[in-house]
């Protein structure tokens, strides 16, 4: 059977699963597991054969194999752990567990020993852990930790054997399941005892025993259940009279729906409606949101799970960092005389930063002039330049439209001072053109589409004219022209449709052309969730196509995570405001797409362009980063550096660039993060210390122009007379946190929710080197380059002063070494890298 919330760990070579779900309706079923129930938070109803209960947090239950046995929602909310055991695993090593019935009362401090309770949840808790981490020889773990449970349960726990108990037939079991069949195709109609059994051939006293004695309640009370599920269904649908819902469930009347209805759930229908739907305040309105998308929003596992993993009893060794020598030791041989493949460095093409307005303050200049004095990037992309802040748009007392260019001009200036182009994404809305009221984030950027699309087209015309007068017709050829943000997220970041967009692309399109017709003009700048999930992208590329419109590149936004907001009615998220949208996201369920999600989504956009097109513009990723969300824990650490190195590697030769978002943490879509490592989106934090992400760029700027090999994990390159190796040791996220737990991140423990890898061992030979050669290595990894790992180690101080942010600086950089060798021919060197770690080394002749 499936829940409306289910995730289930486990697979065909282990003799159990560990199903995390909620229950929300009435479930009668059975199964030939052994069953060990265990209510993570809430509470829950409980139905054993002819016994009832309710189970709450912390309560534990045994279901034996083979009973029938129901579960239904209480008052409260409600998070299970079901553990189901194949008694076979058992009786192999144990033949009297095959005669063993165990007795069905909830297991709970009141009537057991709290020591006891507490063994058995610590035996499930390390059978989940493990079944989630997937270790080196994890079911051989898990195998022992089941042997551990059985053992302690035959010991600790009653139970009577099978020839001191009646045992429930095979027969019994398709009789029921017939029953319930027979009752469920028909709810719809005023079914009955005396029907179901003449249809059985059965007499109705015998049929009733019958029920009651297997099921635990009577046949009317089984079809008084299963006809109020039905009708709290149709009860989220407000098309239908509550007449209408009662007698489309089966009721015989509208009284006896009401009647039982309160008794269960202590609403009537209108009321429990009501509640659900009807409010149209700013609050019950994300309610409504919540109610709408049902399977689309995350279960709230983090807390129940924090309680499970509690009973957890980790070792010193287990809790360390896996150093442990993995199975096999990679051999690579390289033949250096061979020719090597042209090798741009791509990822250099794009960076970003937040909003226009804050290229103009000082400690973000700062950061920057660092950035491209160590790595050197030549585009820079952000959001913002036609906002109010930046004071384009201004209209005299006369009505006389007047462009005001000087923070432009400050801020481009700045870019030509430290080497770097911009790479313009024209937005947001100015005040004076907006059709809406409709803003985006906490500086309130305005997502409307103009409400005369010639005042529009005069701004974009008037502010290129003025960038050609400045910088020169040769420069601003070589810029890019981005055509608004997102705006397949409707209500988040355009306040229109699909067809107003496309239409807006090409009136902008026109009007940059029309000034310069070599400019380079482009978009949609939509996310890989609307590449990979709608046809947002064919529509738009045929709409090109068809209108005549020669795209020069095609933008877009690749993440791990997308956020299911396609499930939101669009009036809903167009009554909310900006802090109200802000808050929706935390509940909607993020959907991920795999580890090499970013690979595959530039693959699909390439297999769009040529099905579409009969040419092929550039591919600019102008967002990426290792979540979409800002403030997630998982920025500040030494995982996102391997999971640069592992993308920007894998994706040579599909994309024109890979636009890190951001290089900054002094970012403000959000309030700027009170903690120094605030999960922020930067590769700098917002003191100016570079996290293990921005190492990640540095050693990848270090490699030569030409590839000579590169495999899954690693690549050679060459440049004039010098070698580089690069390899890494990428983790990606384990499979509870993958489905929405995030129980196991933390402000101080940021590293428990990857799946657990072994050291790396690469042992690389490099044939055809002769003479002496300087060789420096570079070690990156949370020992060495990781400023959260030190910071951690330094006590996690916050609001530190100028001495703890210099010693940050400087104890947190790659571990350097430095050797001189005279090579006969052949250079052979092994390397271990740790999990999310990497290491480059490079070998440089002498003369």
């Amino acid at each position: 059977m499936s829940y409306k919330y289910e995730f289930v760990m486990g697979d065909e070579e282990l003799p159990l699963k560990a199903i995390i779900h909620s229950v929300n309706e009435f479930n009668l079923h059975w199964h030939n597991k052994f069953e060990i129930l265990i209510v993570l938070e809430g509470s829950v109803n409980v139905s054993i054969g002819k016994e009832n209960y309710v189970l709450y947090e912390e309560d534990v239950i045994l279901i034996n194999s083979n009973e029938i046995h129901a579960t239904s929602r209480n008052e409260d909310k409600n998070i299970l752990l079901a553990l189901q055991i194949d008694p076979e695993f058992y009786i192999s090593c144990y033949s009297k567990f095959k005669n063993m019935k165990f007795h069905n009362k909830p297991i709970n401090e009141k009537g057991y020993d709290g020591d006891n309770l507490n063994i058995l949840k610590q035996y499930i808790a390390n059978v989940v852990w493990c079944l989630n981490k997937k270790n080196n020889g994890y079911k051989l773990v898990v195998g022992s930790y089941l042997l551990l449970l059985g053992e302690y349960l035959i010991n600790n726990f009653k139970y009577a054997l099978l020839e001191d108990r009646d045992e429930i037939t095979d027969g019994d079991l398709i009789r029921i399941k017939n029953i319930i069949d027979y009752t469920n195709e028909n709810i719809g109609r005023n079914i009955t005892l005396k029907e179901i059994a003449e249809n059985m051939h059965l007499s109705y006293h015998f049929l009733s025993h019958f029920i009651k004695e297997k099921i635990g309640m009577s046949f009317q009370e089984y079809l008084n259940s299963i006809r109020l599920n039905k009708a709290v269904k149709l009860l989220s649908k407000d098309d239908q009279s509550i007449t209408s819902i009662a007698y489309a469930s089966g009721f015989p009347s509208v009284n006896s729906f009401n009647r039982l209805f309160k008794k269960y759930y202590n609403y009537s229908p209108s009321e429990y409606r009501d509640n659900l739907l009807s409010s149209k305040s700013k609050d019950d309105n994300v309610l409504q949101v919540n109610n709408e998308i049902g399977s689309y929003l995350e279960v709230d596992r983090n807390a129940a799970l924090k309680k499970l993993y509690g009973y957890l009893k980790v070792s010193p060794r287990e809790a360390k960092e896996d150093y442990s020598h993995g199975e096999d030791l990679k051999l690579i041989s390289i033949d250096l005389n061979q020719e090597g493949q042209d090798f741009s460095h791509y990822w250099k093409k794009i960076i970003t930063f937040g909003r226009a307005s804050e290229g103009l303050r000082s400690n973000l200049q700062g950061q920057f002039r660092e950035l491209q004095r160590e790595i050197g990037f030549e585009y820079v992309r952000f959001h913002g330049i036609f906002m109010d802040e930046m004071m384009i748009y201004n209209v005299s007392l006369e009505g006389k439209v007047e462009y005001n260019w000087s923070y432009v001009d400050n801020l481009f200036d700045f870019f030509k001072e430290i080497n770097i182009k911009p790479f313009i994404e024209l937005t947001f809305m100015p005040s004076e053109l907006k059709r809406t009221e409709d803003t985006i984030f906490f500086w309130k950027g305005n997502i409307s589409p103009p409400r005369d699309i010639n005042l529009w087209t005069d701004l974009v015309k008037a502010f290129v004219k003025h960038c050609i007068n400045r910088y020169g017709v040769k420069e601003v050829e070589t810029w890019y022209f981005e055509i608004w943000n997102e705006p397949e997220l409707k209500y988040v970041f355009w306040a229109g449709s699909d067809e107003e967009y496309f239409e807006f692309y090409k009136e902008t399109t026109k009007a940059i052309k029309s000034i310069l017709g070599k400019l380079k003009v482009g978009g949609p700048s939509i996310t890989h969730g609307a590449i990979l999930g709608s046809t947002y992208i064919d529509r738009f590329l045929d709409y090109c196509s068809k209108e005549g419109i020669v795209i020069d590149f095609i933008s877009l936004h690749i993440y791990p995570e997308y956020l299911l907001l396609d499930a939101i009615d669009e009036s809903i998220l167009e009554q909310l405001d900006d802090e109200d949208k802000l808050n929706l996201i935390p509940l909607v369920k993020k959907i991920y797409h795999g580890e090499n999600n970013t690979f595959n989504t530039l693959n699909t956009v390439n297999n769009k362009i040529l099905e579409i097109l009969n040419y092929k513009p550039e591919i600019h990723v102008t967002e990426w980063n290792a979540s979409s969300s800002n403030g997630n824990l998982i920025h500040d650490t030494s995982y996102v550096a391997a999971f640069i190195i592992k993308n920007v590697l894998q994706c040579i030769g599909n994309t024109n660039s890979l636009g890190y978002w951001t290089f900054t943490d002094l970012m403000e879509e959000q309030k700027l993060g009170i903690s120094s490592f605030h999960g922020g989106f930067g590769l700098i934090n917002k003191e100016g210390l570079k996290k293990a992400s921005y190492y990640g760029y540095y050693l990848l700027s270090k490699l030569g122009d030409s590839i000579i090999k590169r495999g899954e994990d690693y690549i050679v390159t060459k440049k004039d007379d010098s070698i580089q190796i690069l390899a890494y040791n990428y983790a990606f996220f384990d499979e509870l946190f993958l489905h929405g737990d995030v129980s196991a991140l933390t402000h101080k423990d940021r590293y428990s929710i990857y799946e657990n890898k072994p050291l790396k061992e690469i042992e690389f030979t490099l044939n055809g080197l002769e003479g002496d050669y300087k060789i420096t290595s570079y070690k990156l990894n949370r020992e060495h380059g990781s400023v959260y790992d030190e910071w951690i180690k330094l006590g996690a101080q916050e609001n530190m002063n100028f001495e703890e942010i210099s010693y940050l600086q400087g104890i947190s950089k790659p571990k350097m070494e430095i050797r001189e060798l005279e090579l006969y021919g052949e250079y052979r060197d092994k390397i271990n890298i740790p999990v999310h770690g990497a290491e480059l080394i490079i070998l440089e002749k002498r003369i």
